[in-house]
């Protein structure tokens, strides 16, 4: 009777091959920071199964936010889409979330620490932030079961820098990327991203610190490129809440590219 009751708790347990559905605030030891701890948020769709091989989207806040910014600005769209597509998604710190993700772009001088100092270099700081990103992306993948051909990754702000960033640098990594509310990058290599199956950019009709310009500029040498590049302008959206007016269309993006076969 005894074996039989830790047999039912054993069936009963979470582990990584098994974890509970739904929104979930985890944390890791990260290797390059000396094992300090570093939140990230995970919703996996009542659907999974590690036998379902779901796709992942991987969301990135802006500046001086943390991994839950991108729920709370979406106010449980973020959820819904998840369920509605089948999608896990999945919300890195970005390390210390203020930090570009490793694309060491200058920020605006407004752009306040919040009495934070530098514990290290702006550039090792910022790589901090890459590998962290990367990092729970390779939890996400091995925890969960994810299909690896099919990993999206959006952003917006500070975010739209890390999209742009990982975008050139890994492009093997991501079937399509969506971002918003981005910096002017007139340099930014759009031929990198040939190896993607589309880009989407959307952008607040009231954002007054990203100019539509710029986003306009990206699209436009992205599809000179030959790159199926999208720009969707949101009339009534601001600097911060854009993409979340958009973010029906955008799964629906995701959805329709699947680079299974690529």
């Amino acid at each position: 009777m005894f074996a039989s009751a830790l047999l039912a708790l054993a069936g009963c347990a979470t582990t990584p091959h098994s974890p509970a559905t739904g929104d979930r605030s985890l944390s890791y030891a990260m290797p390059q920071a000396g094992g300090k701890q570093i939140p990230y948020r995970v919703y996996l769709p009542s659907a999974w199964s590690p036998r379902a091989r779901m796709p992942l989207v991987v969301v990135l806040h802006g500046y001086a936010a943390t991994a839950d910014q991108p729920f709370e600005e979406a106010a449980g769209k973020l959820q819904r889409e998840a369920e509605r597509h089948g999608f896990v998604v999945v919300s890195p710190s970005g390390y210390n979330g203020m930090a570009d993700y490793g694309a060491n772009l200058p920020l605006p001088s407004s752009l306040s620490r919040s009495g934070k100092p530098l514990d290290t270099t702006p550039q090792a700081e910022s790589a901090l932030a890459e590998a962290d990103v990367l990092n729970v992306i390779d939890r996400a993948t091995r925890d969960y079961a994810i299909d690896s051909r099919r990993i999206y990754l959006m952003g917006n702000s500070m975010g739209m820098t890390g999209v742009l960033h990982l975008a050139r640098t890994q492009p093997q990594r991501w079937c399509a990327v969506s971002a918003s509310g981005g910096p002017p990058w007139p340099d930014y290599p759009v031929e990198r991203l040939k190896r993607l199956s589309g880009m989407l950019l959307v952008h607040g009709g009231r954002d007054t610190l990203a100019k539509i310009a710029d986003s306009e500029g990206l699209a436009n040498r992205a599809k000179a490129a030959g790159i199926d590049a999208r720009l969707q302008v949101i009339p009534e959206g601001t600097h911060g809440d854009a993409w979340t007016h958009y973010l029906a269309e955008t799964f629906q993006f995701f959805a329709d590219r699947d680079c299974r076969n690529r």
